[in-house]
């Protein structure tokens, strides 16, 4: 691992005014998105040896001339071309099947060689890597994450929240990630790890002192409600680096990243104190997101077919669950996903179906068919951070695939 931003230029296109304040302004994103560098301080994560060529298929998946729904006019069908640039805002497309890629394209500017966000995708992938500490008995998820991040311990409301309640985002502590509400904790957050430029008065304290002194109170009992708070990663990111006693920056390279045959370095984004901010700043290329991803869908094992994940890990996840449903719903209603579940920082949408994925804002996932073995890589810049239309749109383009896989 090194460093490559230590102070940040606050700029990406000083042309344009283009900045930390207004990086993610829609007509901004395609560019903002792909220089997160320029605005945190940033290392990179180093591949390891040679890098595991992606298998591509000799029968290609033309995504681009297939017929989609139109979610806006749902009596209306439109062309790939015309769904992932005017629907679904998609920067970059892979979709392996049986361990081939048999579609990669990129669009709105992006090319190959460049990394994009992925934004709370990175929470998956940390997931993943404590899904090994705990098959490597350093991590135990019945243990309250007190033990492991031991400034909880002092907090009464973080009593009984056990390290399984962070992965499944059940820790029952008040929290509000509202994008659409300029008053939502989430936003006083993002100031203090940097998204942001911090409001008069403010400081960007990190990561670490903003949880400790705003995540102090209890609203469910842990364990009955599923409540979308992207800083329990950030705990998570901390019981990490308690667990192997290394900085979260190396632990990803060491157990995750120099295990998947990269093809070029990660960008992880720091908050000002330089902690890793796990919960959403991983920058990379298409390809090796979908390397990172590619043992969600073949056992656990990479690409050399070795065994990266726990055996079992994947069916953990993916299992349904009546209670974890019950929970996924009982804060806020899923009407595109009623079926849903979260677990282990993954959406599980249809779990009678194995279908599950990893998603981000604007429009990052990595979405799963276990029964078809179809992996979906995307990277976009949807105008909004998520809503309804856009899960909408993600539905139709993996629905659409299948589909088409099936022919």
């Amino acid at each position: 691992m090194k460093h490559i931003t230590t102070s940040p230029a606050y700029s990406i296109n000083s042309d344009l005014g283009i900045g930390q304040s207004n990086w993610d302004w829609p007509e901004h994103l395609a560019i903002g998105q792909t220089a997160m560098h320029k605005l945190f301080k940033t290392v990179a994560l180093e591949p390891a040896g040679k890098s595991m060529a992606l298998p591509v298929s000799k029968q290609p998946l033309d995504v681009d001339t297939m017929r989609f729904v139109d979610p806006l006019k749902p009596q209306r069908n439109i062309s790939g071309e015309q769904f992932l640039n005017r629907r679904l805002f998609n920067d970059a497309l892979l979709v392996m099947h049986k361990g081939e890629v048999v579609h990669e394209s990129y669009r709105n500017g992006m090319q190959e060689n460049d990394r994009h966000v992925i934004h709370s995708c990175t929470k998956s992938l940390c997931s993943m890597i404590a899904a090994i500490a705990i098959d490597e008995g350093l991590l135990d998820p019945a243990q309250e994450i007190s033990h492991y991040v031991t400034e909880l311990g002092s907090i009464a409301a973080w009593q009984g929240v056990s390290l399984q309640h962070v992965l499944d985002m059940q820790a029952g502590i008040f929290y509000s990630e509202d994008y659409s509400n300029p008053e939502a904790h989430y936003w006083g957050y993002a100031r203090a790890a940097g998204y942001y430029p911090p409001l008069q008065g403010e400081s960007a304290i990190g990561v670490r002192a903003w949880i400790f002194e705003n995540l102090t109170t209890r609203n469910h009992a842990p364990g009955t409600r599923f409540l979308y708070n992207s800083c329990l990663t950030n705990i998570l990111g901390m019981a990490l680096e308690s667990a192997y006693n290394k900085d979260l920056g190396n632990i990803f390279e060491e157990v995750l990243y120099q295990h998947i045959g990269a093809e070029s370095e990660g960008y992880f984004n720091t908050d000002p104190l330089g902690f890793p901010i796990t919960e959403g700043q991983f920058s990379l290329r298409l390809r090796d997101f979908a390397r990172c991803a590619f043992p969600m869908i073949n056992g656990g094992k990479n690409l050399a077919g070795e065994q990266l994940l726990p055996v079992d890990f994947i069916e953990r996840t993916v299992t349904a669950n009546a209670e974890a449903k019950r929970a996924y719903q009982a804060e806020e209603k899923d009407r595109v996903f009623s079926e849903g579940q979260y677990k282990n920082k993954f959406w599980v949408i249809a779990p009678e179906e194995r279908q599950f994925t990893m998603l981000g804002i604007h429009g990052q996932f990595a979405w799963f068919d276990l029964n078809r073995e179809l992996m979906i890589v995307g990277m976009g810049s949807f105008p909004k951070q998520d809503g309804q239309l856009m899960s909408i749109n993600l539905r139709t383009l993996w629905t659409t695939i299948a589909e088409a896989i099936d022919c």
